[in-house]
């Protein structure tokens, strides 16, 4: 008889704590997943930060966060898996006691340019008797950027202290940096078109340095707004950032319209006090007409041409002045 009433009783208080559980188990349970800096270069490091918040009488006894994050994000605790996949999945695992707080951090290092997001989290909740995982999802707006990778200044040609010393010199004179995302070849394509931004994010940084207002066109495709990215006049810090980080959403993967449309546009904001900086390893027949139409209205430009030291820059071999092949590294 006691057996019985003892194993009644045992019944009783499972389905007593398993109703509990599903109706409070996430009552007062604050989960947050973010990255210490919102805005890093390639290359360096950050933190991803858990912080976790029970502000209840109920100890969650094994809580799961899961969530995906890019495969260029490299975790030092992470195995190498054989999967194809652009992702990787974390799964940690916490136990929480009544009002408790836990912080955690897992530095790792950002290897690629972009623009990411946690876009969900999944958190799993185990009751007292570890019987019934429950679930629910959150939403993380907030986006980290990793900014193209600094250019040393042994890499910078020499060229380019004179253009911009130039430039500096004429009080009113304002840059405006035209980025064509269109290629030459496919032959190592994507090496190149990230050379390309990188040269943009100098012209920025030394732009701001040398007090220069400076704006930014280019034909490359906003991977958050699908749009073609643009901003204009930097002024401050502020300003500065969100280039930055404007250079760092375009998608290099997404077919841009022909540059003749980013000229067009430029166009139009040339006051007489312009000096605009092509950026183009693009140099077909269709570039070339184009931009000599552009230069031929009057447009001053110079020309910055990303390329390995081993290839020619057909058709801009001759005009040192106006012409700088930029070269890249050839590893």
């Amino acid at each position: 008889m006691k057996l019985l009433i003892v194993l009644l009783v045992g019944i009783i208080l499972y389905f007593a704590v398993s109703i509990v559980y599903k109706r409070f188990w996430h009552k007062g349970l604050n989960i947050s997943v973010e990255f210490e800096n919102d805005a890093v270069r390639e290359g360096e490091d950050n933190n991803l930060i858990e912080k976790i918040s029970n502000d209840k009488v109920l100890p969650i006894s094994i809580l799961q966060i899961r969530f995906a994050l890019p495969k260029t994000f490299k975790f030092a605790e992470v195995k190498k898996s054989s999967a194809v996949t652009d992702q990787i999945y974390r799964s940690d695992y916490f136990s929480v006691l009544p009002y408790q707080k836990v912080t955690r951090s897992y530095p790792f290092k950002c290897l690629k340019r972009g623009c990411y997001q946690l876009a969900t989290i999944d958190v799993f909740g185990m009751d007292f008797f570890i019987s019934k995982a429950r679930r629910m999802t959150l939403k993380t707006p907030r986006l980290m950027y990793v900014l193209p990778r600094p250019i040393s200044g042994v890499s910078v040609p020499e060229n380019i202290d004179k253009i911009m010393t130039a430039i500096k010199k004429e009080e009113e004179k304002k840059c405006v940096i035209l980025l064509n995302a269109e290629l030459n070849s496919m032959s190592r394509a994507d090496e190149l078109v990230e050379d390309g931004l990188r040269i943009a994010d100098y012209f920025v940084g030394r732009c701001y340095k040398d007090e220069i207002p400076v704006q930014f066109f280019t034909n490359g495709i906003d991977m958050i707004t699908g749009e073609e990215c643009r901003l204009d006049a930097v002024s401050d810090t502020d300003d500065k950032a969100s280039l930055e980080k404007t250079i760092a959403r375009i998608d290099v993967t997404k077919v841009p319209r022909a540059f003749k449309h980013i000229l067009a546009a430029a166009e139009k904001i040339d006051d007489g006090n312009t000096e605009f900086i092509v950026i183009s390893n693009n140099r077909k027949t269709d570039f070339v007409k184009a931009l000599t139409e552009f230069t031929d209205k009057g447009h001053s430009v110079k020309l910055v041409i990303p390329e390995f030291k081993d290839v020619d820059i057909t058709p801009y071999e001759d005009d040192k002045d106006k012409i700088v092949k930029w070269v890249v590294e050839n590893d």
